[in-house]
């Protein structure tokens, strides 16, 4: 068993960011919420607070209440509906209770929020006709001008406010789209230049072995004679192919040309990943056997990419890589149980899209995430065809 050290580009969770992955989402709130406040709303109906007429209070207070559940995908009713009902429940019950105010703010703020132009005018519009509506005491003084006008004024301004965030939201989530897919394009362009070795060598055994078979037959077997030198000349095109290939996938930078590595180096891997302060241990169940190059070397990127992710981002952590070899499978687990760095390491790269790459081009099953006892784990099945 061997330990090993190594740095993986996983983010490291913080609490905070736990708690928002277990954070309930906000139709669940609204729902949530709207319950709570009906239940508030008939509780003071139950007290008496709508004196004489609590019967039509317990009536009106679910209608007033009760919308919230489903504002963000009926924001115009929900928005001009609960401000409207509130107007007229105010000018002949004005019962009390907290659950109005609140529900109407939230109301006023979906209608704000999450309607296009022409629904909010209209549902500002029916607003304020709610609240100048005949026959209310009072409707038209100063007082409920006032009233109506800083609504107004604070609803535009939220829109605005709202308006703008969703901009940057939308814009950062183009970004970030953006930056995925060429993540995913650079990580393909560098599988396939360091599969272009392996192939490339494999071709080019073909090739010698034709030649060399070719070269000792005797002189009455023209046929295979033939034949071999067909597959020599098709390999040598191939070769001469590839090589041009390669030429228009290499990086500005240019790549190195030392050999690829397969399952055979894990050990040397976690040695040095070990070295770099991050205790790794190595464990290897089944009989390894000789894999095709191009698995190997992707199998070997990917706990070369998990180890990295787990040195930059576990903070104080034990990893452990297991490697299964099945009847036609291979597997593989990287674990850690770090709870996270506590000072985030700069740099980010494309760990994961590279592994999950890597594990599309066979066709395996790819997991990553963070383990129930604390730490992350990558899971890959690669099937050996």
């Amino acid at each position: 068993m061997t330990a090993r050290r190594a740095s993986t580009s996983v983010p490291a969770v913080s609490f905070p960011a736990a708690l928002a992955r277990r954070r309930p989402d906000a139709v669940t709130v609204d729902r949530v919420l709207a319950a709570v406040l009906a239940a508030t709303a008939l509780t003071a109906a139950a007290r008496g607070d709508g004196g004489s007429n609590h019967a039509w209070v317990a009536l009106l207070a679910p209608a007033l209440t009760l919308p919230i559940a489903v504002r963000r995908r009926r924001p115009l009713l929900v928005g001009a509906g609960i401000p409207v009902l509130g107007a007229l429940h105010h000018a002949y019950f004005d019962a009390q209770s907290v659950a109005y105010p609140v529900a109407e703010f939230c109301a006023l703020y979906a209608l704000a929020a999450w309607t296009t132009r022409g629904r909010f005018a209209a549902g500002c519009a029916a607003f304020a006709a709610a609240v100048f509506a005949p026959g209310q005491p009072g409707a038209i003084d100063r007082a409920t001008f006032q009233f109506v006008g800083i609504v107004l004024v604070a609803m535009v301004l939220v829109r605005i406010v709202v308006g703008d965030r969703d901009r940057r939201l939308r814009l950062a989530d183009r970004e970030r789209d953006l930056a995925a897919r060429e993540a995913v394009v650079e990580e393909r362009a560098r599988i396939a230049r360091e599969l272009h070795d392996a192939i490339a060598h494999n071709v080019s055994m073909m090739v010698v072995q034709a030649g060399a078979e070719r070269r000792v037959l005797p002189p009455e077997q023209s046929s295979t004679r033939e034949v071999l030198e067909t597959v020599e000349q098709i390999g040598r095109a191939a070769l001469t192919e590839m090589r041009r290939l390669l030429g228009m996938l290499r990086s500005a930078d240019g790549d190195s040309l030392t050999p690829q590595p397969g399952l055979r180096d894990l050990p040397t891997l976690v040695t040095q990943v070990r070295e770099a302060g991050l205790p790794v241990e190595l464990e290897i169940d089944g009989d390894p056997r000789e894999l095709p190059v191009g698995l190997e070397l992707s199998a070997y990127r990917i706990v070369q990419e998990a180890l990295t992710n787990a040195l930059k981002h576990a903070g104080e952590a034990r990893a452990a890589v297991r490697v299964r070899y099945g009847p036609d499978s291979l597997e593989l687990e990287i674990a850690d149980d770090g709870a996270g760095a506590a000072t985030p390491v700069a740099g980010g790269g494309h760990g994961l899209v590279g592994m999950r790459e890597r594990v599309a081009l066979y066709g395996g099953r790819f997991e990553a995430d963070r383990r129930a006892s604390g730490g992350f784990a990558v899971k890959v099945l690669l099937p050996v065809r």
